[in-house]
């Protein structure tokens, strides 16, 4: 086959052989483009307007993972239960919730707090800075509509998170 194509290789006159490599150079040419330098080109393009967004997306990583490390810090006595409780009680102070609070009670690992006529959005701001602040999880709540507008009785259960939690 290959003596085949020479033969006719050599019947082709001069003018007709520099056709076939013209050609041939150029299908060279588009196939090295269209293979090589076109889907760099686009990747390159592609990344240069994808890139300031994973910036911006890998610094807010780099927050996030900043405040994982400054809340995991915090250390293991503080985590008692008691200490847990005296500050559920400073922030049901701070948050001007003491005159409703009805019950505080701790029973293991578990926070009973009942709240008895109470506005309804205080006690939900409360219940998500407290549950925060302290790493509490609600294991169980119960809200109950008062009289008076947005006035209700709470009970809410907060659990303290397991030690390989921590």
């Amino acid at each position: 086959m290959l003596e085949a194509l020479l033969q006719r290789w050599q019947m082709l006159t001069p003018r007709e052989r520099q056709v076939l490599i013209a050609g041939a150079a150029l299908l060279a040419l588009a196939l090295v483009w269209l293979v090589l330098f076109e889907p760099a080109w686009d990747a390159r393009r592609r990344l240069q307007t994808e890139l300031p967004t994973m910036r911006t997306q890998l610094a807010r990583a780099e927050q996030l993972a900043d405040e994982a490390r400054r809340l995991g810090a915090v250390s293991g006595a503080a985590d008692s239960p008691q200490a847990v409780k005296a500050r559920l009680e400073q922030s049901i102070e701070s948050a001007g919730l003491r005159p409703a609070l009805a019950q505080l009670t701790l029973t293991g690992n578990l926070f009973e707090v009942r709240f008895k006529s109470v506005p309804y959005a205080a006690w939900l701001v409360w219940l998500e800075a407290a549950a925060r602040e302290s790493r509490l999880r609600v294991a169980d709540a119960a809200v109950t509509r008062e009289t008076g507008v947005g006035v209700v009785s709470a009970r809410v259960a907060l659990e303290l998170p397991h030690r390989e939690d921590r």
